[in-house]
């Protein structure tokens, strides 16, 4: 009964960053959203390429 309760209790704290609000990233509508919304956060723009085929 012991184990299964630190079963339990492993597995619910490893759950718990997934629960957390934290840092995301979406996608902006434009480019020019995208420097708006950097520029009014403070904060770097990711440019990434994605290559299809």
């Amino acid at each position: 009964m012991r184990t299964l309760s630190l079963i339990a209790a492993a597995f619910a704290l490893t759950a718990l960053p997934a629960l957390a609000k934290g840092p995301e990233c979406k996608w902006a509508k434009s480019w020019e959203a995208a420097l708006e919304e950097a520029k009014a956060r403070n904060v770097p723009i990711m440019v990434t390429f994605h290559k299809d085929g």
